[in-house]
């Protein structure tokens, strides 16, 4: 391969966006408004997108447009159903788009939003839209501006709906660890008698077996009732 010219211009950054049929908001086009807002867009980094009928096929839609288009990070976007076996193709779609991750060595964003998040039609779509737009704004950050993550680490921070927010320990941190009362140490437990110690000293052990044989041997011969 020849040497790249100076001067040459650098082939911008893939960003990759999939979005499905299936979903009940159109996740695909709140991510892409996100990404349009990042500074660099269509300069620094382009946007490639593709729909796919539903959230199973993510993986697989991902892993061509890393291997075939370049992609070096992708946002994955879909809405698993409220019945149960929605949530189980969830968690198969799930273990489908890791597995992608790691053949290709490359970020896919699972953004999935359950219909059964929020009862209400308005919270639903706000959810839709955050946690879209967040994720994409994530995609953006884990290429060019890591350090934007790393401000955030454990700052209980969420998309789609409002931020948890940290834990704080600091306050315990110089509270003195309880004392640990060590007490006398417990009477040993007595050995439970076995064959042979039972009775007094002196007797052997096993000596009614004597007596037992005694009182269970027939009567000598003619020392019973005449029998006429």
């Amino acid at each position: 391969m020849g040497k790249k010219k100076s001067g040459a211009k650098e082939r911008p950054a893939v960003i990759g966006v999939i979005d499905t049929t299936f979903a009940r908001y159109d996740m695909g086009a709140a991510a892409r408004a996100e990404l349009a807002d990042c500074p660099g867009y269509g300069a620094r980094f382009v946007v490639r997108s593709r729909t796919v009928p539903g959230f199973k096929d993510l993986a697989v839609a991902a892993k061509r447009m890393i291997e075939r288009e370049g992609a070096e990070v992708v946002v994955a976007l879909g809405m698993p159903g409220s019945a149960p076996i929605d949530k189980q193709c969830a968690h198969e779609a799930s273990l489908g788009i890791m597995w992608a991750q790691l053949l290709t060595s490359t970020p896919i964003l699972e953004v999935f939003v359950h219909e059964d998040e929020a009862d209400d039609p308005v919270v639903l779509a706000s959810v839709f839209e955050n946690r879209s737009r967040r994720h994409a704004r994530n995609a953006y950050w884990m290429l060019f501006e890591p350090e934007q993550l790393s401000r955030r680490a454990g700052q209980g921070v969420r998309q789609g709906f409002a931020d948890a927010g940290p834990l704080d320990y600091s306050a315990h941190l110089d509270e003195p660890e309880p004392a640990v009362e060590v007490g006398a140490p417990p009477e040993p437990a007595p050995r439970p008698e076995t064959a042979g110690e039972a009775g007094s000293p002196d007797e052997p052990a096993g000596s009614d077996e004597p007596e037992r044989e005694r009182e269970t041997d027939p009567e000598p011969a003619g020392t019973g009732p005449d029998v006429g």
